[in-house]
């Protein structure tokens, strides 16, 4: 029989009020229950016995991350069949017998491995993984002005920038943040990663008529406690007046991972192939695409338009998953599966939107958002808040006397960064001389030396006349 894609089911999301809990998916009861087939069971569990050398029963029901009396199923038809045999025991009860394969059941674990080298939790069926998806949509997500301000609370954005982020993120669609490189894209980013607070549910694997898509990635998924999760969200349901909940009495099905709502950011190393099912012919398996793995997430395109794709290709990549909401992608046999794409796509770059595309082009954009520099005020602001977080005595003075040294005389312009990385360079140089750091001229103009290049003649200019007059102290005295 030819094996085809399954078409997955398409529910609408719904729009509520924001649910910090991840869905709940109880463990299954039954091998059917697993939505994965018999075979492929079987197969699975004499892996991870072949690399397990002689494991437990407890072992093996850990590394497929189901219940014990359906890998107890498992072993007892291998037994029978005679692929294993019970090798020792390492306590009382089954859970505690070790085993070991025969010479047959080496033969199936070799057979397995050269169709499938997957060794882990057992996958979860396509269908359930799309539901899923589904219900934990970063689309059900509301957030208003106080979230927005609480999650950028550390950033000196103008009112139409702050303005703009919230609808943008309530859309649960694209957005572009352009502007001047150093004024704060990748912080407002991080941000909306902050107000997308909530769990939601990974799946270790994907099973996809008998093909294994590795989802869960270590590098961008952060498991949570959820036993503590649970507890705090039961206290703050009582703190509001609430009912407690009513628990499901089965466990969770641990081929589910609960983490944190993912935050992918990638950069200029993006390619088309990143965007792809990735097989392996060693390992006989597919890797999730960085779409995939971003699900109910957010994927952040930083530096977008200095990729070695183009702007265009890349974009072209993504207009039916930005408007339809769902992705194609292709198997190694030719099939197609259609995937949900289900997260807050946000492209950022400092490179003009004139040179990326025409308007057709950004038109697929839904939100642009515009993150211009600081004016003097808030300049001064963001230079006050980098003293303050860095335990260095603010003098207003100081920050007037770079504004008019290094910025006014050059009509350079200001960036929200120049603060840190000022402060940052002045308390290098503190250090080193094994002083206070203190926003005095000697140690500003030292700073804005080794920062600004192109001031650099000038400071040594500079600085032999301050020698020869012998001066040098704070700012706010000098002036």
């Amino acid at each position: 029989m030819e094996a085809t894609a399954p078409s997955p089911l398409r529910p609408t999301a719904r729009e509520t009020p924001m649910n910090l809990e991840a869905p709940f998916r109880a463990q299954p009861s039954s091998i059917e229950d697993t939505g994965v087939s018999f075979g492929q069971m079987l197969d699975l569990a004499v892996k991870t016995i072949y690399y397990g050398g002689r494991p437990s029963a407890r072992d093996i029901t850990k590394a497929m991350a189901l219940p014990f009396n359906l890998v107890d199923q498992l072993l007892s038809f291998l037994k029978r069949e005679q692929f294993i045999e019970v090798v020792g025991s390492g306590g009382l009860g089954e859970q505690e017998y070790q085993y070991a394969l025969s010479e047959r059941g080496t033969e199936r674990a070799m057979e397995a491995l050269e169709r499938n080298a997957y060794v882990g939790p057992t996958p979860v069926p396509f269908e359930e993984y799309v539901n899923v998806t589904m219900e934990q949509s970063v689309r059900q997500i509301r957030v208003d002005a106080d979230v927005v301000d609480n999650a950028l609370h550390d950033l000196i954005l103008n009112t139409t920038t702050r303005d703009l982020v919230g609808p943008a993120v309530n859309s649960g669609r694209s957005m572009l943040l352009y502007g001047d490189p150093g004024n704060g894209k990748s912080s407002i980013a991080k941000g909306i990663g902050r107000m997308l607070k909530g769990n939601v549910l990974i799946p270790h694997a994907v099973d996809v008529s008998g093909q294994t898509i590795r989802v869960f990635d270590p590098r961008v998924h952060f498991p949570v406690d959820t036993a503590l999760e649970e507890e705090e969200a039961e206290e703050e349901r009582r703190a509001a007046g609430g009912y407690a909940s009513q628990r499901p009495e089965r466990r969770r099905d641990n081929r589910w991972v609960v983490a944190k709502r993912p935050l992918i950011i990638t950069g200029g190393e993006l390619t088309l192939a990143d965007l792809e099912l990735k097989f392996s012919p060693a390992s006989k398996f597919y890797i999730a695409p960085v779409q995939m793995k971003a699900n109910s997430g957010i994927l952040v395109i930083d530096d977008f338009g200095r990729q070695l794709v183009a702007p265009k290709e890349l974009l072209n990549r993504w207009i039916v998953p930005m408007e339809a909401r769902v992705d194609h992608l292709s198997l190694l046999s030719g099939e197609t599966i259609e995937i949900p794409f289900e997260l807050l796509l946000v492209f950022s770059t400092n490179i003009p939107p004139q040179q990326l595309g025409d308007e057709a082009f950004f038109r697929r954009i839904r939100h642009k958002i515009e993150v211009g520099d600081p004016d003097e005020e808030a300049f001064l602001k963001i230079m006050k808040l980098v003293c303050e977080a860095n335990d260095v005595p603010y003098e207003e003075a100081a920050g007037h006397y770079i504004i008019e040294r290094y910025y006014r005389p050059k009509n350079r312009h200001l960036r929200g960064v120049h603060p840190r990385d000022i402060i940052d360079l002045l308390i290098d140089i503190s250090s080193f001389q094994k002083r206070e750091a203190e926003c005095s001229r000697e140690m500003i103009d030292l700073a804005c030396a080794s920062y600004f290049i192109d001031d650099r003649e000038e400071y040594e200019q500079q600085n032999r006349a301050r020698l020869a007059n012998d001066g040098g102290g704070p700012v706010a005295k000098a002036s």
